[in-house]
């Protein structure tokens, strides 16, 4: 920017981390541009290229530049441009300076003129992202982030430097895409943020939660297994444990199904997937011949969740358990509670005959 613009007048310019910042000495007051003469216009402008404002020079000049025959045009322009380059300057600092302190009111003024001036600058976008996103105003938020990835698409020189920042835009653009139920666009967005950044829990369990509903079960559990991993102190980890211990469950690996239910079942003993946990360690003991543990778990998951479709084999399990070991009292209910649920059963007659023999007396109570 050069600091001269013409003979005799010095610009008086500071140096900014971002740009540049002026300062201003206004002029005795000029009338309206649209009420000068020509001779006026002219002598308005000249003061106000004199005056160093320039806001009045962009508004006492610039309707000069409709005329290219003026002498003074090339005059005129050059100091149109560069009061433009110069207010601009100044809002891109004050785009920055504001975005920092988190004043997005000021954010929201500065930085639209700022990114229309300088399509190289990048952060405007995200400042607007930001911004837009204090306001609770996700769509515009959004759109300022998209407009932020766009640009750095645009210029990857430029982004090279920026990977953290884009990171940080495509995981922002991710959650929102997600709200909005369009998981499939914000699915490659997660890859590439928990790609650029292993560490990101949170990043990996969204994720691992986008393709669980999506059905690929192998990408899920892949990126639960990340987060797992990392042990993250998250408030989603319960949640991964359990989800991740599902799949494992399903997928027939019990050992593993094992471990992350149960340590599920330590973070959260009571929470809303203890019951379902239950169940699946109880089976997982029964297919061990671990009794102890079976009925352990079986217990907490029929007391957890009477009406669960697995609650006929858990009560099943216990009944005969219990009726082995002579606990006739525990034997009884629990038989009661599959016949409750046994419907058409083959096992209702051998069922109703145990009960038969508690109630004659045949099952003696343990000691």
């Amino acid at each position: 920017m050069p600091a001269l613009i013409f003979p005799g007048v010095v610009l008086v310019l500071a140096a900014t981390a971002s740009g540049f910042a002026f300062e201003a000495r206004s002029p005795a007051g000029l009338p309206h541009p649209g009420l000068l003469l020509a001779q006026e216009q002219d002598e308005a402008c000249e003061a106000a290229i004199e005056s160093q404002v320039w806001e009045d020079v962009v508004e006492f000049c610039e309707p000069l530049l409709l005329d290219e025959s003026h002498p003074d045009w090339d005059f005129f322009k050059e100091n149109v441009d560069y009061a433009h380059q110069t207010i601009a300057y100044a809002l891109q600092t004050q785009c920055v300076e504001s975005a920092q302190a988190s004043d997005w009111d000021t954010t929201l003024s500065a930085c639209p003129p700022t990114v229309d001036a300088f399509p190289d600058f990048l952060a405007g976008h995200l400042f607007l992202g930001f911004a837009h996103q204090a306001k609770g105003d996700a769509e515009l938020a959004t759109g300022s982030f998209e407009n932020f990835l766009a640009a750095a698409d645009a210029n990857p020189e430029m982004a090279a430097q920026l990977g953290e920042q884009i990171a940080l835009a495509q995981k922002n653009v991710a959650i929102s895409y997600l709200a909005a139920g369009k998981r499939v666009e914000a699915i490659p967005l997660l890859r590439e943020v928990a790609a650029k950044d292993p560490t990101d829990a949170e990043s990996s369990f969204r994720l691992g939660f986008a393709l669980l509903q999506e059905k690929d079960t192998e990408g899920a559990e892949e990126a639960f297994s990340t987060v797992i991993a990392l042990d993250p102190d998250i408030p989603q980890l319960p949640q991964v444990l359990h989800l991740a211990g599902q799949l494992n469950f399903n997928a027939g690996d019990y050992a593993k199904a094992d471990e992350r239910l149960s340590r599920y079942l330590e973070l959260e003993p009571d929470g809303e997937r203890a019951a379902d946990s239950h169940y699946m360690l109880g089976f997982i003991a029964g297919r061990d011949e671990d009794q102890s543990r079976m009925v352990g778990h079986y217990r907490s998951a029929v007391e957890g969740a009477p009406d669960d479709p697995r609650a006929k084999e858990a009560n099943y399990s216990l009944g005969v358990i219990t009726f082995n070991r002579n606990q006739c009292n525990s034997a009884q209910r629990y038989f009661t509670r599959f016949l409750r649920l046994a419907g058409n059963d083959s096992r209702r007659a051998d069922v109703e005959d145990m009960l038969l023999d508690i109630e004659d007396g045949l099952c003696e109570p343990a000691a």
